[in-house]
């Protein structure tokens, strides 16, 4: 999962003041009007019957940062994958919105959100889930951010990489978490939530007991 530096924060935080003053968020929010898509949230599709094997999302990251790829190549590699997995993350809005026509499962926008503008503008782009990262927010910077998702109709994945991520995940009442390997945090997890997570490569045997515990796995395409 990519990481973000303060320089690169500073950058997002200045591409959203420069979006902000071009569109509004009020102007924004009309064009939902228009969208033809309704977001397909990710919770009922990721809750497992209980000895069942995790369930698959693909990580779209490096395709789509991969600059020689065609959005037509993504788009062939979307449909390859499809019937195998119940969501991608993708990290460009561009590519989101060019592959979400044509598939049908859910899509999950994988990137730093700082501002409620960025959640309706993943909307509009058509995303179905979003990813909230408490590392880089205050509690109540991730509640607010938490609640407006839930508002506009997005499901959201929680990314936690610490004790304290996941004490403000679950006071913004996550259902979904990432624990992105972070596989101590397991046992400080309530029984109803859903978990997810990427396991080392090669490395699934010696992580049985922690594979069994999540609802479905996040791999790399």
């Amino acid at each position: 999962m990519r990481v973000f530096t303060e320089i690169e924060i500073a950058k997002i935080q200045q591409a959203i003041a420069e979006k902000k003053e071009k569109f509004p968020q009020e102007w924004l929010g009309r064009t939902l009007a228009y969208t033809p898509y309704q977001p397909r949230p990710l919770l009922e599709i990721l809750k497992k019957p209980m000895d069942c094997a995790p369930k698959i999302l693909y990580d779209f990251s490096l395709q789509t940062a991969n600059t020689s790829a065609t959005q037509i190549s993504l788009l062939q590699i979307a449909k390859d994958y499809e019937s195998q997995a119940c969501g991608f993350f993708v990290e460009s809005l561009e590519i989101l919105t060019y592959i979400r026509r044509y598939v049908s499962i859910p899509l999950i926008y994988d990137f730093l959100i700082l501002d409620s503008y960025q959640l309706l503008e993943s909307l509009v782009y058509g995303a179905d889930n979003v990813v909230l990262l408490p590392k880089f927010l205050t509690q109540k910077e991730l509640k607010n951010l938490s609640d407006y998702a839930i508002k506009i109709g997005l499901g959201i994945i929680f990314r936690i990489e610490s004790k304290e991520d996941l004490t403000k995940a679950i006071f913004s009442k996550a259902d979904i978490l990432d624990l992105n390997e972070n596989f101590s945090l397991l046992s400080m997890i309530p029984k109803n939530k859903i978990i997810l997570s990427k396991i080392p490569q090669n490395s699934q045997e010696s992580y049985k007991d922690c594979f069994k515990a999540l609802d479905a796995t996040i791999l790399e395409l």
